[in-house]
């Protein structure tokens, strides 16, 4: 087991990328920066993320030769993670995991030359979250009322996210998209995608072996997305 291993820990930190990333030279594969809040926390496209006390934030050096599939492995270690405590959660592509609709945890992903700093965001026991992000984001407590010991839940993560890694480097991605499709709340939905400008409609059939988004277009098009953000098309919002 590799995962953890290596554990820088503090109270808080500007951002565990941030610091994972100031390691990649001298740091084993595996280590992990792991912080009780983080003052600077960042999501996708810059974006601030809510991290107080209560959550898990965490960053993980990798160097898995195979960087498409890493998000979805990093996704289904955690859903594994929480259903082995009773907790199901669900994986909407390409990095956010939910639960009973609501944003409980998320992904984030950064590439230097051969080197992935996996960042892992937990809303864990967290009682409160700003007024911009009602009903939006929430925490396993919030929406099981279990209040979950965290250094255990660290500990399972870093396991199953070793197994799942593991499963990666030697080339088990059907094993790991099986996974994944068990938890993703997105097949067979109508979705819209925005790309940066450009947005594209379709309903979603699968992903593919590169971690690409399958989606079947009005006029009966296949299309293949990489990247960018999926929302479910419904009457009473999205997600």
């Amino acid at each position: 087991m590799i995962i953890g291993k290596k554990l820088y820990y503090f109270d808080s930190i500007d951002s565990t990328n941030l610091y994972a990333r100031s390691l990649i030279n001298k740091a084993p594969e595996g280590t992990v920066v792991l912080a009780d809040q983080q003052t600077e926390g960042k999501g996708r496209f810059g974006k601030k993320w809510y991290s107080p006390e209560g959550g898990i934030w965490m960053s993980t050096i990798l160097k898995p030769g195979n960087v498409s599939l890493i998000s979805i492995t990093a996704g289904v270690a955690v859903c594994e993670t929480f259903h082995i405590n009773g907790i199901i959660l669900g994986l909407k592509w390409p990095n956010d995991i939910l639960l009973n609709g609501k944003k409980v945890a998320g992904i984030l992903t950064e590439i230097i030359d051969d080197t992935i700093i996996l960042g892992i965001g937990i809303n864990l026991n967290i009682t409160k979250f700003p007024d911009e992000l009602d009903g939006i984001a929430s925490s396993i407590f919030l929406e099981t009322k279990k209040h979950l010991d965290k250094k255990m839940i660290c500990n399972l993560l870093y396991k199953q996210l070793d197994e799942f890694y593991s499963m990666l480097k030697n080339n088990m991605t059907f094993e790991i998209l099986t996974k994944w499709r068990h938890y993703a709340v997105l097949l067979g939905k109508e979705v819209i995608v925005e790309m940066g400008d450009e947005k594209l409609s379709g309903r979603v059939l699968d992903i593919n072996n590169n971690g690409a988004l399958v989606i079947m277009r009005p006029n009966g098009r296949i299309d293949y997305i990489l990247g960018g953000v999926c929302y479910m098309k419904k009457n009473d919002g999205r997600f």
